[in-house]
């Protein structure tokens, strides 16, 4: 109990003043008119009378009133610890319900249903609540309400998903929804709490000071799981001999099990075979892929018997027998070492994938870049002016470009199509070190991650490429310049090797990188790093790179259905793969199909051990007790203003004051 104003208190001193009043107060006598006075004896009037409180309602009630009335000025408040209101405040609950795959298993999903509704029954009158779904991402269904039948109703129509959980997108969701402003809110995480889904990173867990973490686990009981875990393999089945795929089938089971896995092409059954998994084990199918169809064909790999959660016991690919793309080769060198070792680099990695078509600048201009999916300039200082203008255009509607340097382009002064400045090659004669070695790379760029192993390669001569606005240099050599430098032109792109692809100015060809650092810059370049024929749920489709010379692309569905609009297939660069099944994807130039699955983590059904939810719990501070827990100042709670209730108490003494006051001076009258 506090007081504002303690001072007003001084006037509690004025009860005297009724007290004086009650006892000082002399009756009043009757005057009756006598005849005579003289048969009265004489006496004298004594001063102080015997003194008796009369009518103590009366009293009572103004004695009340002055000790109230100072009170009232004082402006008492109560000053309430939080641990004694925790109960008492409004909150904000978040009813946040994992829809992953994995709560597809048994009854899970069903109990997580009957949770939701029993939390939204236990709802206070003051209380309000948001629905909310994790997997995939978190999807808000409801605005803060206390409305419960609205609450029931978002409920209603949720089903689980085939998408993957993380427990890290419902804090980050939280954050984001509990404003500063907001009121004390309370998380009810309702999943079966599967450890795949913990982040990376324990910081990702942490709650806001004002919320506090209520978990639900419905994964009650024992779980036996097997599931298609990971395909080996390539789905490139063009040119090869006995193509094979390699099946690794995982347990989530105390017991061992007899399971057959079945390879299936365009609906037909292709192969089976039987094998016994051990509990907790892994176990490899490998089958031999037939003759399969020109073009793309489905395939799937089944396990059967199915368990309690089958949507994993299905894997799907795409099986690519298509004709290889062809690639253009222009190159000046008569003796053609360059193209030599690029040939062969490229039929020891991506033969079956790509054709390979060489011609020199002269002979170049007679053709038309669109028709391959990636050009390759080697040390070419200058092009025919109609190539070089369709190839400009090309590039810029989402083609690619390798420009490899060289004697004659330096010579030049200038890198053809990329239009960088380049100075006079480096070399020891010229008072340089004897050679330079590859230096830093940029470990996220694909190409300069294989380019890693350039680090052994001796780079005797190399052209000082001058990076432009909006360049990127994936790749340094020793001292610093430029050995890779990556530009976009339009939609396209160009990417310029600071060195030659033959012997004379680098020892590169005779390496054993030579090959991987060319199939990887041909994958990159013509996109095929991601046209792998497989994918998983969430992911995202880049586009960009598949619209080919006619700039455009379009998306169908696992359901068949058109993705993009007419300006989207046109300017669109990326589209969320949100169902399971075969997307097919429309180019101008070519056709591909796409097969997407679950996510395979989502089949690990282990819970998270019970000291780490205890923690993450422990993270929350919504109340007092649980900041103490954490280290953290108790919240601030506002005092409550009994002045308020003592103003309501001194009218209603006022008025009773005045009531009593008046049936005792109709006494007093009547006297």
């Amino acid at each position: 109990m506090g007081l504002l104003s303690p001072w007003f208190l001084a006037g509690a001193l004025a009860v005297g003043l009724p007290l004086w009043l009650h006892l000082m107060r002399r009756r009043n006598p009757v005057r009756l008119p006598f005849s005579s006075l003289m048969f009265f004896e004489k006496r004298t009037e004594t001063t102080i009378r015997e003194r008796r409180l009369r009518y103590l309602l009366l009293l009572a009630f103004r004695l009340a009133l002055l000790l109230l009335l100072a009170l009232a000025f004082a402006k008492p408040v109560w000053e309430r610890p939080p641990i004694a209101i925790a109960g008492s405040i409004p909150k904000l609950h978040f009813i946040a319900l994992d829809t992953s795959l994995s709560m597809r298993y048994g009854d899970r999903w069903e109990r997580a249903v009957d949770e939701a509704d029993a939390i939204v029954d236990s709802l206070g009158q003051a209380d309000q609540a948001q629905i909310l779904t994790n997997g995939p991402s978190v999807r808000v269904l409801t605005e803060p309400t206390s409305d419960k039948s609205a609450l029931q109703r978002a409920l209603a129509g949720l089903e689980p998903t085939s998408s993957r959980n993380d427990f890290g997108d419902v804090i980050e969701a939280v954050r984001n929804l509990a404003r500063d402003d907001a009121p004390p809110s309370v998380l009810h995480l309702i999943s079966d709490l599967q450890n795949s889904a913990m982040p990376s990173r324990f910081q990702d867990l942490v709650l806001p000071e004002s919320s506090e973490l209520a978990l639900h686990d419905v994964a009650a009981g024992d779980f036996a799981n097997w599931a298609i875990d990971s395909v080996k393999g390539s789905t490139r089945v063009y040119g090869r001999d006995s193509p094979k795929l390699e099946a690794a089938v995982v347990s989530f089971a105390d017991s061992d099990a007899a399971k057959t896995v079945s390879l299936w092409i365009d609906g037909r059954l292709a192969a089976s075979q039987q094998k016994s998994i051990a509990a907790n084990g892994r176990e490899s199918f490998v089958f031999e892929i037939p003759a399969a169809p020109r073009g793309f064909s489905r395939a799937e790999l089944r396990l059967e018997p199915p368990d309690a959660l089958p949507d994993d016991d299905l894997r799907r690919l795409a099986l690519d027998n298509s004709d290889p793309e062809p690639l253009l080769f222009v190159s000046q060198d008569r003796r053609r070492r360059d193209l030599l070792y690029f040939k062969a680099a490229l039929e020891s990695s991506v033969a079956s994938r790509y054709t390979l078509e060489s011609a020199s600048p002269g002979d170049a201009g007679r053709l038309d870049p669109s028709r391959y999916a990636l050009v390759v300039l080697s040390d070419v200082p200058r092009l025919d002016g109609g190539f070089e203008s369709r190839l400009q255009a090309w590039i810029e509607a989402g083609g690619a470009v390798l420009v490899a340097l060289g004697p004659n382009s330096a010579l030049a002064r200038r890198a053809p199509i990329s239009g960088h400045s380049l100075d006079q090659p480096l070399s020891s004669e010229r008072g340089g070190d004897p050679f330079q070695v590859a230096g830093p790379s940029d470990g996220s760029h694909s190409v300069a991650d294989a380019a890693e192993g350039l680090r052994p390669v001796k780079f005797f001569l190399y052209a000082r490429v001058q990076p432009l606005e909006g360049d990127t240099v994936p790749m340094r050599l020793g001292n610093g310049d430029p050995l890779l430098v990556e530009r976009d032109i339009g939609k396209g792109r160009a990417l310029v090797f600071a060195s030659a692809l033959d012997n004379i100015w680098n020892n590169l060809p005779v390496t054993s990188v030579y090959v991987p650092f060319v199939a990887e810059a041909v994958r990159y370049l013509t996109g095929a790093e991601a046209a792998r024929g497989e994918a998983l749920l969430g992911e995202v489709l880049e586009l960009g790179r598949r619209r080919g010379s006619g700039a455009t692309v379009q998306v169908l569905d696992p359901a068949g259905e058109r993705i993009l609009t007419l300006s989207d297939s046109v300017s669109r660069e990326a589209v969320p793969l949100e169902s399971i099944g075969y997307y097919e994807i429309r180019g101008s130039d070519r056709s591909e199909l796409l097969a997407v699955n679950a996510d395979p983590r989502e089949s690990n059904l282990r819970g998270v051990d019970q000291d780490t939810l205890e923690l993450w719990q422990s993270t929350g501070g919504a109340d007092a007790a649980q900041s103490a827990a954490a280290g953290l100042p108790p919240p601030e709670v506002p005092p409550w203003r009994v002045w308020k209730l003592v103003l309501a108490l001194l009218l209603l003494a006022v008025l009773l004051e005045s009531l009593i006051a008046d049936r005792h001076l109709d006494t007093i009258r009547g006297d």
